[in-house]
């Protein structure tokens, strides 16, 4: 799974295919934004006294993964872990943002309807205990992905399109993929997904015993199914996400250490079949990677500052200025601005459910007047000291996709206060807040917004928003929330507002999970209710379009509907602050994620590595 093309992608995927950018130039600045697809950093001519010599590298990050299980989890931790635990069928390149194989022998075969992929593995890959990993192992986990018992809602939509997967009779290794219809993400399923072993996930052969079309079908009544219910129980249960002993995966490393709230480590396996593979040209090179939590900006500057840390890409924008301005850390660390294809956003309520959220902003005039006094230039001045760039949608500006005939949304308390008081709205009372009377009752114009601990940044972008809210008599409470909460909240509707941020990435985008009434139905990441028939028949024309020109006119007609219905307030396109220390060689930035690459570090000077593939 892992080699030096590698990626995480995460629920929402974009259409553009980049052209791998030079390397900066002797005038481009470290704290100026960049965007190339990757940049390769040169070696340190010297490795300084003062550098440590320990084949260890310790990785800075702002959020503790929710768990460690390959198929179910929603942190973006969980996901960059995975990707050094497990191996997948195909990887994103990501200098050049393409797919390439990965655990196969090649790309697969596709025929000319794109509805079959013919794919082989490599005959060297082996699992922990000496194994053969084969065409049963890619069918089990597919199985285990699409089973409704599985706690993966995130993830179900995209396996639903699977028709069946067929092992070659003849060779083990081979094996055959049905899709229903063509769809613009059959192959990016398999890109940076985990194949998991059969054997260790079901030693007892149950999902054997069904086929992918009963687990498909949405009539399949697992009640009377005890068999797989008990199966479902154990695989979902904390034990594969928690122990580090059924940490399982085909990748170069394992879990060795867990301290929960604090580091999670990792070790190079002994003899990984990577290691003697002809396939594969570049190997994993630190000992350990360790993931290390600290989330407060001045213990981050004090750690980076001492060599505390080796890497990372959860620093906030301020404290990497702040850090660049000292010169000793110039000496010591390389980093870059790298923009991406993601964005921030505040999520609005659409559809409470009048009882434990109120009905307060079912009106999408409510919701342009709340985006026109979210002070979105001031938050980029201020708070990412002029860093990132405002988005008018679901679509970064760098994308071929992205609608640029929708003008952004000014800050405008004027023109707020004009729609608030055309739809009703009015401070009768005069203490400051609007009030209305809806069903019977007189209501006030109070919310609560949602944000996230995990850098200090969120609570100071949340301040400014509810302090310019109120100027016009919103009453925008800020509140924070741990992620686990957070991501409660979102999952289970109990929000007004909530602020956060999704990442993208270069491939095709399926807008399912984001933004179709089924998600928002199925409990899926749709929290806000968008949609309607009209949406949903423009998502499945985009998921079922193939040729680009075409798919890219109905992708600019969607993001026009979401414009106006305003389920979002769009704020601004993310940028990934990446900072890797010159002890290492072969280092490179991306702006896919994971931004960086930690397996592929190699003590300066210890080896010779190949940049190229």
């Amino acid at each position: 799974m892992l080699r030096i093309l590698k990626a995480i992608h995460y629920l929402i995927i974009s259409l553009l295919t980049l052209i791998l950018a030079c390397r900066p130039t002797e005038k481009e600045k470290d704290t100026e934004l960049n965007s190339s697809v990757s940049v390769h950093l040169p070696h340190a001519p010297d490795f300084l006294p003062s550098w440590s010599k320990n084949d260890e590298v310790i990785v800075q990050i702002a959020v503790d993964p929710d768990n460690m299980h390959p198929t179910n989890g929603t942190s973006l931790t969980r996901l960059e872990i995975n990707q050094y635990i497990h191996s997948s069928l195909l990887l994103t390149d990501l200098r050049t943002s393409e797919l390439t194989s990965g655990i196969c022998e090649s790309m697969p075969i596709e025929s000319e309807n794109h509805l079959s992929m013919t794919f082989k593995l490599r005959n060297e890959l082996r699992w922990d205990d000496g194994s053969c990993v084969t065409a049963k192992d890619v069918i089990f986990t597919t199985k285990a992905s699409i089973c409704p018992l599985t706690e993966n809602p995130a993830m179900k939509s995209y396996f639903q399109n699977i028709e069946d997967i067929k092992a070659d009779p003849l060779d083990s290794l081979k094996f055959t993929i049905t899709m229903k219809k063509p769809y613009i993400q059959n192959l990016i399923l398999w890109s940076d997904y985990p194949i998991i072993q059969q054997a260790f996930y079901d030693s007892s052969n149950v999902l054997l015993k069904y086929s992918i079309a009963q687990l498909t079908d949405t009539l399949f009544n697992t009640k009377n199914q005890n068999e797989i219910k008990l199966w479902a129980q154990k695989f979902n249960s904390s034990e594969y996400g928690f122990d580090i002993s059924k940490i399982s995966g085909m990748g170069p490393y394992k879990v060795v250490e867990w301290e929960q709230g604090n580091y999670i480590k990792l070790k190079r396996k002994e003899n990984h079949w990577t290691k003697n593979s002809s396939h594969y040209n570049e190997y994993s090179y630190p000992t350990y990677i360790t993931f290390k939590l600290n989330r407060d900006p001045l213990s981050q500057t004090l750690a980076f500052q001492s060599q505390e840390f080796d890497g990372s890409s959860a620093l906030g924008t301020r404290t990497l200025i702040e850090l660049s301005k000292d010169s000793n850390f110039n000496k010591n660390y390389n980093y870059k601005f790298m923009n991406t294809y993601g964005y921030t956003y505040i999520a609005i309520n659409t559809k409470p459910d009048g009882n434990k959220r109120l009905p307060l902003l079912t009106d999408a005039n409510i919701r342009r007047a709340l985006a026109h006094l979210t002070p979105v230039q001031d938050i980029i001045n201020v708070v990412n000291k002029g860093v990132n760039q405002p988005v008018n949608g679901p679509v970064a500006p760098m994308k071929k996709s992205y609608n640029n005939e929708l003008p952004l949304i000014d800050y405008n308390i004027n023109k707020a206060a004009e729609l608030l008081k055309a739809a009703g709205w009015k401070d009768s009372d005069n203490d400051g807040v609007l009030d209305k009377i809806i069903n019977g009752k007189k209501l006030k114009l109070e919310i609560e917004l949602a944000y996230l601990t995990t850098q200090p940044e969120w609570k100071e972008m949340a301040t400014l928003v509810s302090e310019s809210m109120a100027k016009c008599g919103v009453k925008a409470n800020a509140i924070p929330f741990e992620f686990p909460i957070w991501n409660e909240k979102s999952t289970n509707r109990d929000f007004d507002m909530l602020m956060g941020s999704w990442n993208s990435s270069s491939m095709p985008d399926d807008y399912e999970q984001l933004w179709s009434t089924n998600s928002w139905l199925n409990g899926g990441q749709n929290f806000t209710g968008f949609g309607n028939e009209i949406s949903d028949q423009l998502i499945d024309s985009i998921n079922h379009t193939l040729n680009i020109e075409h798919r890219i006119v109905l992708e600019k007609k969607l993001q026009k509907i979401i414009y106006d219905e305003q389920p979002y307030i769009f704020m601004y396109g993310l940028v990934r602050r990446c900072v890797i220390h010159k002890r290492f060689d072969n280092a490179e930035f991306y702006a896919e994620r994971p931004g960086i690459l930690y397996n592929i570090l190699n003590l300066s000077g210890k080896n010779e590595v190949s940049s190229t593939n």
